[in-house]
This record gives C-alpha cells, sequence and structure tokens, in this order.
C-alpha cells in the first residue's frame, strides 16, 4: 500500500484574544446500547455521526417530543491531545480514519492511495486541519443552474452565521499580522467556536509578502463570498482554550440532559429497510461484525455517512444503479445510476523544497529541535500561546487563484478553449450511464465559463513554513464512482477516484505550479534560499516535464471526499431533489456533502454546518416541531 502523502494533511484543512468572548452553548444528548436502539421507535432514524448528521440532530431535538437516533460507525474519541490540540495535530487522528485504499490511479503512475476520511464521532471535524472556508458565491449559482433551487449563497449564509461562533483577533495584532476580516459576515452565537492563531512562524510574512509581490491580492474576508486572492484563514479552534471546536463539542458534547437524543456508536448501518417505498428504519450491526438489528424510523431516514459511505448504504438498500444491485442479487427498490457517480475529490500536490536559510524557528522546528518543542508544549499548557495553537504543519494563511490570475489571460483562455473543443465525456468511466454523463456535460459546459473567469479558484496554493508547499486542485474536471462489490455493510466499497485522468486538470496544475515557483523566488522569500527538490528543477520549465514531474507527488484525495448523490435532475444523473430526498421517496433524504454537484473549492466543513442548519430547519417547517 501507498503511504500517506503529506501534502493531504495541509487542508483536511488563534490571534490574541479580543474582549469579546466566546458564548457557551449547552448541548444534550444520550448514549445508548444497541438493545435500547432497537426497542425504541423513533421519529427520525440518521445514519452517520458527522457533521450533518449530528447538527442536524441537535437542531431537531430541540423539541423535546422528537425523538433521533444517530447510528455513527466509529466510535467516541478519547479526548487525547492529537485531537484537541492543534500543535498535536497528527499524532493521533490517523487512529480515528478507515483504513480505505483505492484502486490504482491510472493517471497518478498506477498508485494506490488511501482514501483519508474520518470514523469517529464528530466525522472529518474530529480529524481534519480545522481550517474554515465557505467557498465562493459564483460557485452557489453554478449549482443553483444545474437544479440545487434555494441553495445560492445568499441562501445559506444565514446558516452559515448560524454555526458559528466566531472571535475576532485583537486589532493591533491583526495589522502586524495582515490579517484581514469582516465581522459581519460572520455568527457570534452558534456552536462551533471560530478564531485565528494568536501566533505564527515568520516565514508565513514572507511568503504572504511575495505571494502580494506576483500579483495577487489581499481578501478582505476569505468568508465574504469572494474567495479570491490570498491572506489568513480562521479556524474552527476556540479562541479561548485554543483547542479544536468539531462537531462533537458543538452539537453534541457535554450535556446528557436531553433523553430524546440518542446516539449509538460502532455500530455500522447496512441498509435501509422499505416497505414498498417508505423507508420504515435502518438495519445495523457492530463494526467489528456481529448480529444485526432495525432501528425505526416513524417520520424518516436520513443518511449522513459521507461522500464515500452514504452511496454504500444506499446501494446495500437497492438504491442506486440497477447493473451494480443486480449482480450482487440485490433488489432493485429504485434504479438511480447518480448514486456513487459523479465522485469527487481535491487532488493535492506536495512540492519538496531545501531552504539555504529558512527563517527559524518554523514548523520544521517543532520536528527537529527538541528543546524548542519542550518550551512550545509549555508555553502553550500555561498561557495557551506560542507554536502549539498552531495546527502542525499547516499555514496559517493561503492563496486561492483563479486560472486566469495563475498565467496570462491569453494561455487561460486558450487552456479553457482546448478544454471547450474536447468531447464532453471522453474521460468520464467507462459505462457511465447516459443520465450521468447529461449531468457531467452540464456541469462542464457551467465548470469551464467558470474557469475562464476571474472570480472562480482553480488552484490553492500554501506553504507551511517547512520542507514542502502543498498545491491543490480545486475545480477539478476529472469524476470517478464509489461502488459495492460486496453486500457487507463492513466491507471498503471500491474506490476509483478517476483522479486527473481529463487533461486540463493538469493543465491547470502545471500553470499554479509555475506561479508557485513564483512566489518562492519573490523578493521576500529570496532571502530564505528556497530550491526546489527532486522530482523538480528550478530550470525546468517546459510544462510536459512540469506534469510528469507533478504525477510523481500527487496524491488524489484531500479527505474532501463528494458529490456521489447530486442535487440535480433525475435525467441528468441526479439522486437527491432541493430538499434533499432521494428520487422517488418522500421520507429519505441524503443530507451530507454527497448532495452536493460540484465540488466546492474549500475544505468541507464550513459549508457542510452550514447546510445541515438550513436542511433541519427545512425538516421542523415541515413537520411543524
Amino acid at each position: 500500500m501507498a503511504s500517506i502523502n503529506l501534502g493531504w494533511k495541509a487542508l483536511l484543512t488563534c490571534a490574541i484574544a479580543s474582549t469579546a468572548s466566546a458564548i457557551a452553548v449547552p448541548r444534550y444528548a444520550t448514549v445508548v446500547s444497541r438493545q435500547t436502539a432497537d426497542a425504541t421507535t423513533y421519529d427520525f432514524v440518521i445514519a452517520g455521526g458527522g457533521i450533518a448528521g449530528l447538527t442536524v440532530a441537535d437542531r431537531l431535538t430541540e423539541n423535546a417530543n422528537v425523538k433521533v437516533l444517530v447510528i455513527e460507525s466509529g466510535s467516541l474519541d478519547k479526548g487525547e491531545d492529537g485531537v484537541d490540540i492543534p500543535g498535536d495535530y497528527n499524532e493521533l487522528p490517523f487512529t480515528y480514519l478507515y483504513n480505505s485504499y483505492g484502486v490504482p490511479q491510472k493517471a497518478l503512475l498506477n498508485k494506490e492511495f488511501l482514501a483519508p476520511m474520518g470514523h469517529v464521532v464528530g466525522g472529518g471535524s474530529t480529524v481534519n486541519g480545522m481550517v474554515w472556508l465557505r467557498a465562493g458565491k459564483e460557485e452557489y449559482d453554478v449549482r443553483v443552474s444545474l437544479g440545487a433551487t434555494g441553495w445560492a449563497w445568499n441562501d445559506l449564509l444565514p446558516y452559515f452565521r448560524k454555526s458559528e461562533n466566531f472571535t475576532a483577533p485583537n486589532a493591533a495584532y491583526a495589522k502586524k499580522a495582515n490579517i484581514s476580516f469582516t465581522d459581519s459576515v460572520h455568527g457570534h452565537a452558534g456552536p462551533v467556536q471560530l478564531s485565528y492563531p494568536n501566533f505564527y512562524f515568520p516565514g508565513a510574512g514572507n511568503w504572504y509578502q511575495g505571494a502580494v509581490q506576483t500579483g495577487l491580492t489581499p481578501w478582505k474576508d476569505i468568508n465574504d463570498g469572494g474567495n479570491v486572492g490570498t491572506g489568513w484563514q480562521p479556524s474552527s479552534i476556540d479562541s479561548t482554550t485554543r483547542m479544536r471546536s468539531d462537531a462533537r463539542d458543538a452539537y453534541y458534547d457535554g450535556v446528557k440532559s436531553r433523553t430524546n437524543y440518542h446516539l449509538l456508536t460502532d455500530n455500522t448501518v447496512s441498509k435501509i429497510i422499505f416497505s414498498g417505498t417508505k423507508a420504515t428504519g435502518v438495519q445495523y450491526l457492530p463494526t467489528a461484525g456481529g448480529s444485526k438489528l432495525t432501528a425505526t424510523a416513524s417520520k424518516e431516514v436520513l443518511i449522513a455517512a459521507g461522500g464515500v459511505h452514504t452511496p454504500q448504504i444506499l446501494q446495500l438498500s437497492g438504491v442506486g444503479p440497477k447493473s451494480v444491485l443486480t449482480k450482487l442479487g440485490i433488489t432493485v427498490v429504485a434504479d438511480l445510476p447518480g448514486v456513487g457517480a459523479n465522485f469527487q475529490d481535491h487532488p493535492t500536490f506536495t512540492i519538496p523544497y531545501t531552504f539555504s536559510n529558512n527563517d527559524v524557528p518554523n514548523t520544521g522546528t517543532l520536528d527537529t529541535n527538541a528543546t524548542y518543542n519542550s518550551q512550545q508544549q509549555a508555553l502553550y499548557n500555561s498561557k495557551r500561546q506560542g507554536a502549539y495553537v498552531l495546527p502542525r504543519g499547516i499555514s496559517v494563511n493561503s492563496a486561492m487563484i483563479p486560472l486566469c490570475n495563475l498565467t496570462t489571460t491569453a494561455n487561460c483562455q486558450q487552456i479553457v478553449s482546448k478544454a471547450k473543443g474536447a468531447s464532453p465525456t471522453a474521460y468520464l468511466p467507462v459505462g457511465t450511464d447516459s443520465t450521468v454523463a447529461a449531468g457531467y456535460q452540464a456541469q462542464r459546459t457551467a465548470l469551464l465559463n467558470e474557469i475562464g473567469s476571474y472570480s472562480h479558484p482553480s488552484a490553492l496554493i500554501t506553504w507551511g513554513t517547512g520542507n514542502a508547499v502543498s498545491m491543490f486542485l480545486m475545480a477539478p474536471l476529472s469524476r470517478g464512482t464509489i461502488t459495492i462489490n460486496s453486500t457487507d455493510a463492513n466491507a471498503n466499497p471500491v474506490i476509483d477516484w478517476n483522479s486527473m485522468v481529463d487533461p486540463t486538470d493538469f493543465d491547470v496544475m502545471a500553470e499554479a505550479f509555475l506561479k508557485n515557483r513564483a512566489i518562492m523566488t519573490s523578493p521576500a522569500m529570496k532571502p530564505l534560499g528556497a530550491t526546489e527538490a527532486a522530482p523538480f528543477d528550478g530550470s525546468v520549465t517546459d510544462r510536459a516535464k512540469i506534469k510528469a514531474a507533478l504525477a510523481q507527488v500527487a496524491t488524489p484525495s484531500q479527505a474532501h471526499q463528494c458529490c456521489t448523490a447530486a442535487m440535480m435532475p433525475q435525467n441528468k444523473g441526479g439522486v437527491v431533489d432541493p430538499n434533499m430526498k432521494v428520487y422517488g421517496f418522500d421520507n429519505l433524504r441524503v443530507i451530507d456533502i454527497s448532495v452536493y454537484s460540484t465540488i466546492p473549492a474549500a475544505p468541507p466543513q464550513a459549508i457542510v454546518y452550514g447546510a445541515a442548519e438550513k436542511i433541519a430547519d427545512t425538516i421542523k417547517k415541515l413537520y411543524s416541531l
């Protein structure tokens, strides 16, 4: 098996506390046994205890008369330092990941790669890099044009605010550190704590100035809907404790009196139970293996198992491509070819460097200097200051760059024109259903128009002050699949990113690499003596050679798997309608990142919190809760 590429850590993916303190929001829930879940009739049963599942469960059970069960395949974390303390990030979270690998990726030297996914209560929010981005207005407009009516930026903004409790940095520190934010676009009473770090390594300042020197514009606030430019990004970190704020903390932890909110851990949903086309509950079994029991839902079943396991559950239940289901002897309840299709993620590229004069300290100093590391641990423990307030290895700032800012306007338009002239379905997986292909053609047309503009980021570039730059493809054209090949719910589905097979994806990343080279050799960065390491060479400017080198350092996943139950018309390969209801069913919904038709140009956590708040509101209004 291939080793885990360091690039995916960068975004799996805080400032001196201001006088405004975070507002404490109480939460309540009860852990139950398998037998209790089997013996209880619930109003709603939720498959998946990540961001979406916990958020919706919390909001629904605000009404004491509503009973909700959340079934999570993973366990509760134990509050380990590697989970809670940013500076210990990556010391432990691998304990809480699925051990799932994808099939060999033909465009990436036929290598196999880990599919990093949270396997714990809280899901990705418990193991990610705590980066908090909402993506840009134009992206939401694209999805609305593809069928997501009611999910535009302005529709979601109130729910983005509702989910977060933003603490602004001290004004003097923000000015010194080049932190720019707009307080009015943030929420101040939500459950997820949001802040900027109160420390940064000096090299981050060099990099920021270098990005500006190459023509990038500082953003006002990365989360105001205009997500292009460069600057600091906030984190889901409590500004007082300087600890991770995840979905478990925000929507489950700490209060046990809400007895109508049940959580069953270490059990996997094996299938949805139907009476005709009505979902009546789910079947579940221990994640370690064992007997199956049933949880009953009188109102709805909600699937929130993530971009890989949501389509797995649907397919195991007879909802998916008929050809896949019949091959395994599964009774077809609904032939929906889009289930498991349209699979997307953010390909990641780790560019190695050596430095003759890097600023010290930097993120690597924590690993190479035991004395410095101990000093920073002590400073964090005593004052919540220093390097341990930063998620280890993750930069405080980044650049979100449209293709036409990565290169010249003429070259940008040439790349887009070439892509528009290619067969729109040439690089789709073999056997793609005609409805899915039609939906992809609509996506591709809309995406290429956005990629050819100055408003949609094509690449994200970030340097954490260590020995590598991380680059991410933010608007991939390649599409993959999630497909079951077993009726065992505890077996991994077949994960095929089909990553980077569309040549346009490599065209874009070659330009991103050249932009990164310009930043790393800018006047501000020059004193640090950065030199590209193998397989790169600073003298290599031929784009074909750059692409070949990029294939060597790529990984197909940034742990942002999505889009496998798309909110699009059914005749375009869609799986859910704008109310997140699965086509053909009145009481079955998918409520997680799977419903997005195109991958957001952002780590998904902030987006999923907002979307979950919105769909919870929709459900409550439907049932007058």
